[in-house]
């Protein structure tokens, strides 16, 4: 293992604003994904018991098949 170094911590200096903006995304669109998937994980989760006897990844396929026709689904309500 390498010895530890001691560096010393240079403050920054305050941002000017200078330079090139980087382009944002669309500020709407990542909280409907991310309310999407957590309704769509806890809809797996309580609907898991149904498919018991298969196994997770045939138990996904069929949890997903009935997500897709669920009115839980946010797709499906529009």
């Amino acid at each position: 293992m390498a010895p530890a170094t001691t560096k010393t911590a240079t403050p920054k200096g305050k941002a000017t604003g200078a330079g090139v903006k980087k382009a944002g995304r669309p500020a709407g669109r990542k909280g409907k994904a991310r309310t999407a998937m957590a309704k769509m994980q806890a809809y797996f989760k309580e609907n898991r018991s149904k498919y018991k006897s298969l196994d997770f990844k045939d138990q996904q396929k069929k949890l997903g098949e009935d997500w897709k026709k669920s009115s839980e689904n946010p797709k499906n309500q529009a």
